[in-house]
């Protein structure tokens, strides 16, 4: 009981803090409602413009619609630029030491504004593949365009269950077994893995050492293999079965054509994803995969990702084959294939799914290692900005993505701002509470609602970056003071493990200092009550009180929970029949299901023998499940009651498996495309996390 009056107690502490603010800030702005009419009569074409956007996208809630998009980002370009205009005129403070901060923070909008009118460029020319995938298949299916395959799973550290149910899902792929090969490329050495290759009728390859990590494996399999065309997994991603047949058709269609990128699906919520309710929003990579990527494939910029690519052997001979200098080595082999010339795809279907970080300590390391390639590649030979070959339009994607990293720590600053100033008088730019101020805010809120319907919503963007801005802070330091300074890839550790709930407060020190800090300077100005009287005070007071629900969001988001069950399970919803080893029968309703079990809605009457019907499953009960629909008979043990019973599967031979991983992850119609979170998502999930404290709740 005491646990649960804790999370209570929490719950009611920082909703009540809530209203309280609510309630002062109302207070602190009652005397400024006179003005609201002269303000009104100078801002109602900006509040008749969020007006309509708001009601353009209750038509068209997700993603505008193509004609209107080139409209909105004219628009959206236009209003920047007022905003920059605005910016200059009103709101520099140009007086020591304010004057410091003031022009640091302009100069990190300015960076993101330049960052933006790159994105809107290649946003209105984003591409859609897939109805030339429809033209293409027929000539994959009846043997016109069949080349050989050689499919490369690279392993160091990978559990030995995930690698087995990729290499299943390689076999499983709807393509003739002669004309393609799959390796086991095991940097590990590991002879169980060995005799994993040999019972599913795959290649292994080892080699006597690791030099170069996975881009020196890739290597050592090209050089062992020979076959026209080579498509590279990483160990957790099973393909979906018809991958091959949608991706080889783009080579038959263009012989300059070197690669084609799909995008990184997940079957499991990654870290800040599932505290915050995954119900509500989708995996923080789909705004990258979904629209950043079908933009560059406009402009032959794709970014090669690692996973789930297929590339022509030819071009990557002749760019020297993988490259073993950078740790980002997938990024650098798309820059060079597109510097000699090459043309690269970007399909937008989810035709493989992974495993995404299990905890928020290998999702601030997968992203700070993507974040340091990324940057050193600008310190390198392999810099976009002057590397021959490439054209301004590929030039600009790329420098795009360095902007990016450069952005994801330099947002800080908005943390820091309101502290300097609360605390220190320091101010980042000034404003008051009229017409102009009034403007120049309602730009900025119409520009950023326009952002937010093209590419998904920016507050979620905040959460993240909370996340791993502090951390992508030190890497962007560590780059630019140390260039030629070499890192050791990291695996991404992908293993499945419990343990307890708690703060992670070594991942989420710098979160919790923010949090820590921006309450003391909110605290500190209430004390010193100059908010009354000045405006500029009120204004900064709300923006620490706004960061700090999102630090706070932060930090929910950070938390650590116990990690996804090692056989993650796929919703369906499937008809069954159990029998109990008494040889009485029931039915229910398979709701979830994996290699390794699955969960049971029992029928309300679900006793085929009707004299049986009120005697329930028992933990630990062995029960056969009958599921037609796989088609499969195997062996369960029941684990736990609820709404659902947990069955894990006992004694599977090698061909029930089989059906089951085909079945959980490599039917064509299992995954689709996510849709971007709207800020209504963002704010359920806040609610979610932060209000109801979710993750804490769940694994009570």
């Amino acid at each position: 009981m005491g646990h649960w009056f804790g999370l209570k107690a929490w719950k009611a502490l920082i909703l009540g803090a809530t209203v309280f603010f609510l309630i002062y800030d109302g207070w602190l702005l009652s005397p400024y409602f006179h003005s609201l009419g002269s303000i009104t009569a100078h801002v109602w074409p900006y509040g008749l413009g969020v007006l309509v956007l708001l009601l353009l996208r209750r038509f068209s809630p997700r993603y505008p619609p193509k004609p209107l998009l080139v409209i909105l980002l004219v628009g959206m370009t236009s209003l920047q630029l007022y905003y920059l205009t605005w910016r200059i005129n009103h709101t520099l403070v140009l007086t020591w030491p304010s004057i410091f901060f003031c022009l640091g923070f302009l100069g990190f909008e300015l960076l993101s504004m330049v960052n933006s009118w790159i994105n809107s460029l290649l946003l209105a020319a984003s591409t859609n593949r897939s109805p030339q995938v429809e033209q293409q298949l027929y000539q994959v299916r009846t043997g016109q365009y069949r080349p050989t395959v050689d499919i490369f799973i690279p392993t160091y550290n990978e559990p030995i269950e995930v690698v087995t149910r990729t290499l299943i899902g390689c076999q499983s792929l709807k393509y003739p077994r002669q004309y393609k090969k799959i390796w086991l490329l095991d940097d590990g050495n590991r002879p169980d893995f060995c005799q994993l290759a040999k019972d599913l009728e795959c290649h292994y390859l080892t080699r006597p050492t690791n030099a170069h990590a996975k881009a020196g494996n890739l290597c050592h399999a090209l050089a062992h293999s020979n076959s026209d065309i080579v498509v590279v997994f990483d160990a957790d991603f099973v393909p979906v079965n018809t991958f091959l047949e949608r991706t080889l058709g783009f080579f038959a269609e263009r012989d300059e054509l070197a690669m084609v990128v799909t995008p990184q699906h997940f079957y499991n919520p990654d870290p800040p994803q599932k505290n915050l309710g995954s119900r509500f929003l989708p995996g923080e990579q789909t705004n990258f995969y979904h629209v950043i990527q079908p933009s560059r494939d406009a402009v032959n910029a794709v970014v090669c990702s690692g996973s789930s690519i297929v590339y022509r052997r030819t071009a990557l001979e002749k760019i020297g084959g993988i490259p073993c200098d950078s740790i980002v080595e997938d990024y650098v082999t798309g820059l060079l294939l597109q510097a000699h010339g090459f043309k690269t795809v970007y399909l937008n279907e989810v035709l493989s799914v992974g495993a995404a970080a299990n905890t928020i300590g290998e999702y601030i390391k997968q992203r700070g290692r993507w974040a340091e390639g990324t940057l050193r590649t600008v310190c390198s030979h392999y810099n976009p900005l002057w590397m021959p070959g490439l054209n301004l339009l590929q030039r600009c994607a790329y420098l795009s993505g360095t902007l990016f990293w450069m952005e994801e720590c330099l947002k800080l600053i908005s943390y820091v701002a309101p502290v300097l100033y609360l605390m220190l008088g320091l101010q980042s730019f000034a404003i008051s509470l009229d017409s102009q101020s009034a403007n120049g805010l309602l730009t900025g809120v119409l520009i950023m609602m326009m952002i937010s319907w093209m590419r998904g919503s920016l507050l979620l963007l905040s959460v993240y970056n909370i996340l791993q801005g502090p951390h992508i802070l030190r890497v962007v330091l560590h780059v630019f003071t140390r260039p030629k300074h070499k890192m050791k890839f990291k695996v991404t550790d992908k293993c499945l493990a419990d343990y307890k709930t708690r703060l992670n407060l070594d991942t989420m020190f710098p979160v919790l200092g923010m949090l820590l800090l921006t309450l003391a300077a909110i605290t500190y100005s209430i004390w010193q009550g100059s908010a009354i009287s000045d405006t500029s005070t009120l204004i900064y007071l709300i923006w620490a009180q706004v960061n700090v629900v999102l630090l706070g969001t932060g930090l929910v988001a950070g938390a650590s929970t116990p990690r996804d069950r090692g056989y993650p399970r796929v919703s369906c919803q499937l008809p069954c029949r159990f029998t109990r080893e008494n040889g009485n029968q029931g039915t229910g309703t398979i709701v979830d299901i994996s290699e390794a079990g699955a969960g049971l809605k029992l029928d309300a009457s679900n006793a085929v023998d009707a004299s049986t019907a009120s005697i329930p499953l028992t933990r630990h009960e062995k029960i056969w499940l009958d599921i037609p629909s796989v088609p499969v008979r195997v062996q369960a043990e029941v684990r736990h009651f609820g709404n659902v019973t947990g069955c894990l599967f006992r004694d599977l031979d090698a061909q029930t498996r089989w059906k089951l991983v085909n079945f959980s992850y490599c039917r064509a119609t299992r995954w689709q495309v996510p849709k971007l979170a709207t800020e209504w998502d963002t704010l359920q999930a806040i609610w979610t996390g932060l209000y109801q404290l979710h993750p804490f709740y769940r694994r009570s």
